[in-house]
């Protein structure tokens, strides 16, 4: 019992630790270069230099050549078939939608927080500070939650186990936001980090929430930067319409999701067979 308690609360800190090591420089330079230089960009190719070096070595390259392998594992960025992009796209893109909805129709999607000095900032540059924000934040938590964290517990303790582990250290994460926040779109949060951790043990890949979490962050970046505008919260018919186009939308994401799960159990199934586990992986 110890044991297991004691490798849980491991796997939870070395998630933790690359989502750090991912983010943290980001957030350093980023908001040095609004304080010192705010119309030279100069933050963008560090962070996008710093982004492909961290995404090399989480996949398996550099040195030490001996954890080469359990780092590729752990990150379990592998590509994925046709088929599997096919439905994991569907059923995520439903599901996150079915979300965003109900979000709005609570009436907090259009009461975000008051943008910071970034608003004042051409639209041109602040898009690029979006996109490269939003890069950085879906690989250092896709792959610290539902890579370094989640991978070794679902062989440890089962998918279960593991996708509520992830999707609770989803929500405390966003505790930076405020409490306020958090207490707010904590149930968000919580539902959010069970769809990425379902898609990532369904497919074995990070690689289908880390899509929907960079164009989810994307949106969510352009509306606290006030990129992206909206009128106020939903209220009245918009609500109503909201509340109905998650219902529709949920449906059919469990549909989604249950083919997805066939599929990806014979996509399983064929590399185990054809002796193609370790270069499917890859």
């Amino acid at each position: 019992m110890l044991l297991d308690i004691w490798t849980a609360i491991r796997h939870v800190l070395i998630g933790l630790a690359v989502m750090v090591v991912v983010t943290a420089p980001w957030s350093v330079i980023a908001a040095a270069n609004l304080h010192l230089s705010p119309q030279v960009p100069w933050a963008i190719p560090l962070g996008l230099i710093h982004l492909y070096l961290v995404v090399t070595y989480l996949s398996g390259r550099g040195w030490p050549t001996t954890t080469g392998d359990i780092r590729r594992r752990h990150f379990r960025a592998r590509l994925l078939s046709g088929a599997e992009s096919c439905w994991s796209s569907l059923a995520g893109v439903l599901a996150i939608t079915c979300l965003w909805l109900l979000y709005a129709a609570s009436g907090h999607l259009g009461s975000e927080p008051s943008p910071g000095r970034e608003s004042a900032l051409p639209s041109a540059i602040l898009f690029m500070f979006v996109l490269v924000s939003s890069a950085v934040t879906a690989v250092g938590e896709e792959g610290a939650l539902r890579g370094f964290l989640q991978t070794p517990l679902e062989r440890r303790f089962g998918p279960s186990a593991a996708i509520a582990a992830s999707s609770v250290a989803f929500v405390l994460i966003h505790a930076t936001r405020g409490l306020p926040v958090l207490a707010r779109a904590a149930p968000f949060y919580l539902a959010t980090g069970v769809v990425y951790g379902l898609l990532a043990y369904l497919t074995q890949s990070i690689l289908p929430a880390l899509v929907l979490h960079f164009l989810g962050d994307v949106l969510a970046f352009g509306l606290r930067s006030s990129l992206i505008r909206l009128s106020g919260p939903a209220t009245g018919t918009a609500t109503t319409l909201c509340i109905v186009g998650a219902v529709v939308a949920g449906g059919l994401s469990i549909v989604a999701f249950r083919q997805l799960a066939r599929v990806a159990a014979s996509t399983r199934t064929f590399r185990v067979s054809d002796g193609l586990g370790g270069r499917g992986d890859r």
